[in-house]
């Protein structure tokens, strides 16, 4: 059996959301939907925390919709667990700015996607934008660590330096990622998703700003950044499976925070399986145990940093090549176009492996309650 320590749990708590986002990555509603109650939640900290569990990323939906957020916050805080909740930052009234600061280990990652018009454009709703930099600006009064998460397209890539300002202004560093156009409503913006051009304007006025001392980060693997802007963080992977997964509203285990719209990753729900059992003995997650940076096909197999890449998000290789160990694709596209010299990169392999593929039933099968 294959053994793993649990280090970050993402739990979105509830599929309903106050906004509607136009690239949000789980479909979330306006309806209120069926989530799972106090006592299963603090019966999932106990568990998750018996596997190693160390951090936890609150999400949803929105968290805030839920009148028992506050609960949910103690049920893992109880557990050890360090805490961090995603928010649209429209729901913080003064009272839960207090609450949210009780608690030593906690951040807040507040999602913000450009000036006025464009974010409430993206989000759905007028007004949303005003309320959201209000609350950041609370909860920095209060003394809570904040950090702005924006997703830059064709539409708002014009409004990265009112948040690059903002950044600086509200003193929280701002984190810019690209569309993922395979998940969630994602492919509805495919066409919309910043180009290789693009993303080198983004990378280049990203990498000036930083030399200043600004707090921006750009999304995107190592190799294609450059050398002083990779962050010493864990790791650029997110470790899925391996010390990381997601749990959904309902209670479906799934590779990844953003993996839950696609029921074919599920390996069962924590209502019928407790949830120690699956991380440890789903078979899905110990076939991707045994992948390691050594299995990685196309340019992410020749990647010079693919050990602390991990070939970047797997998710996505999946979602567009129905193959985990398929290369990234912007990755990929940057090499095609010939952005990535031959002579950094390892020698080519004498011998292809073959794509990683994994039969549905090794993907979807359940551990047996």
């Amino acid at each position: 059996m294959a053994q793993a320590r649990l280090h970050t749990l993402h739990f979105n708590v509830t599929n309903t959301c106050n906004l509607s986002c136009s690239f949000c990555y789980i479909n979330a509603v306006k309806e209120k939907t069926t989530d799972l109650d106090i006592p299963q939640i603090r019966k999932l900290a106990a568990e998750a925390a018996s596997v190693g569990g160390k951090r936890v990323i609150i999400s949803g939906g929105e968290v805030f919709v839920r009148k028992d957020w506050l609960e949910i916050l103690e049920a893992f805080a109880d557990q050890g667990f360090a805490l961090s909740i995603v928010s649209n930052g429209t729901l913080i009234s003064p009272e839960r700015v207090a609450r949210v600061a009780e608690f030593a280990d906690c951040n807040i990652l507040i999602s913000l996607d450009g000036d006025r018009a464009n974010h409430d454009d993206i989000r759905g709703r007028e007004g949303a934008h005003e309320e959201t930099v209000s609350e950041i600006a609370a909860l920095r009064e209060a003394g809570i660590d904040v950090q702005v998460n924006a997703t830059i397209i064709k539409r708002n890539l014009a409004d990265v330096p009112f948040l690059a300002r903002l950044s600086r202004d509200l003193n929280v560093p701002v984190r810019f990622s690209l569309l993922n156009p395979y998940n969630g409503r994602g492919p509805n913006l495919a066409p919309d998703a910043l180009d290789v051009e693009e993303i080198l304007r983004l990378r280049q006025f990203c990498h000036e700003l930083r030399q200043q001392g600004s707090r921006v980060f750009l999304n995107i693997p190592p190799l294609l950044l450059h050398a002083e802007d990779v962050l010493p963080i864990r790791s650029p992977s997110c470790g899925w499976t391996k010390s990381y997964c997601g749990v959904t509203y309902d209670g479906n285990v799934t590779i990844c925070g953003v993996a839950g719209a696609d029921e074919s990753l599920y390996v069962g729900n924590v209502t019928e399986t407790p949830f120690d059992e699956l991380w440890l003995t789903a078979p899905l997650f110990e076939r991707l145990r045994s992948m390691d940076h050594h299995d990685l096909t196309g340019i992410c197999g020749r990647c010079p940093v693919k050990a602390e890449c991990g070939g970047a998000c797997r998710l996505s290789a999946y979602k567009s090549k129905d193959d985990f160990a398929a290369s990234y694709s912007m990755c990929q596209t940057f090499y095609d176009l010939g952005y990535i010299p031959e002579d950094v990169l390892d020698p080519i392999e004498s011998v292809p492996r073959e794509p990683d593929r994994l039969e549905t039933e090794q993907r979807i099968a359940p551990t047996a309650a």
